[in-house]
């Protein structure tokens, strides 16, 4: 039997004020539910303070500090190895505000809800607005109502809250660290469908989500990094020619974004240089496609 209810997984990276919120509104929330619960940060080699002020706010959190930023993957499963004595695991971006009266209901659905592997909510805005965001990984990524539980396909790490076992290695596993940033989670979503893993939208529990504020310390690097992962996906899942059919689409647009700036002067920017980066990650790794060796190495970083 599980020693904790429900263990919580944040990473970080430069995001100091933002993750004093979020500590202070999940683990309000979490002492809410009165059961036992662990709040576990990772922290991607930050530079402002963020581990000085984690340790002195929050003590009882547990902080593990990466040397150096290998992306969510690798510190998402770092979190992860770190509650495997959790029934329940909350994995969460520093730029979410949970508000009072979230936690509770989520856990009590899953207790309620056997067959279901997760739980999402809703993103709104700070404004309250509502926020777009991904449910499927179809080609209809948004459904047209929310007003109502329905079932999920997209199962991601900015709020989504699952049973620990899932990510045990003799079901779906951990994230694949072959990915720096983008689709880790959607790799693993693939993967957990085709276990046939249920996991469930719950209407009527927003969290505030201050969009791309936990990117922005990181938008170069990360924008570089897109495009192979893309190919990454497509060659893991639909097979080496849609990684080559992915590449040529991929390889205009690159282009097309460089020729732009190049038009409006801005052909030194820090756009154009991610943009020439990830044509260069992208074209090493179709070499290593060629060569039968890009799948088992990870991404160019």
């Amino acid at each position: 039997m599980s020693s904790l209810d429900l263990a919580v997984v944040i990473v970080t990276f430069n995001t100091r004020d933002l993750v004093l919120q979020c500590l202070q509104s999940v683990c309000e929330d979490a002492d809410r539910t009165n059961r036992p619960y662990r709040v576990i940060v990772v922290d991607n080699a930050s530079t402002d303070g963020t581990g000085t002020a984690i340790r002195d706010a929050f003590p009882l959190v547990r902080l593990i500090e990466n040397s150096a930023n290998s992306g969510p993957a690798r510190a998402f499963n770092q979190g992860l190895l770190a509650c495997a004595d959790s029934d329940s695991v909350l994995l969460m971006n520093s730029d979410i505000k949970v508000l009072p009266g979230t936690l509770g209901p989520m856990m009590d659905y899953l207790d309620g809800h056997p067959q279901v592997a997760g739980v999402s909510v809703r993103l709104i805005n700070p404004d309250g607005s509502p926020q777009k965001f991904r449910t499927s990984f179809g080609f209809s990524h948004w459904p047209r109502r929310f007003d109502r539980v329905f079932p999920i396909t997209f199962f991601g790490t900015t709020f989504h809250l699952g049973r620990r076992s899932t990510y045990d290695e003799d079901r779906v596993g951990l994230f694949d660290e072959n990915y720096y940033f983008f689709n880790e989670d959607l790799d693993w979503s693939i993967r957990a469908h085709r276990q046939g893993l249920v996991f469930h939208f719950l209407p009527n529990l927003p969290v505030i989500h201050y969009r791309g504020r936990g990117q922005a310390q990181n938008r170069d690097r990360i924008l570089g990094d897109l495009y192979q992962a893309n190919l990454r996906l497509y060659a893991k899942f639909l097979g080496r020619s849609w990684a080559r059919f992915a590449y040529v689409i991929q390889t205009a647009q690159l282009l097309g974004k460089l020729i732009h700036l190049r038009l409006v002067g801005k052909h030194n920017s820090p756009d154009a240089a991610a943009y020439r980066l990830a044509l260069e990650k992208q074209h090493h790794f179709m070499s290593s496609l060629r060569r039968g060796a890009a799948l088992a190495d990870p991404l160019d970083k």
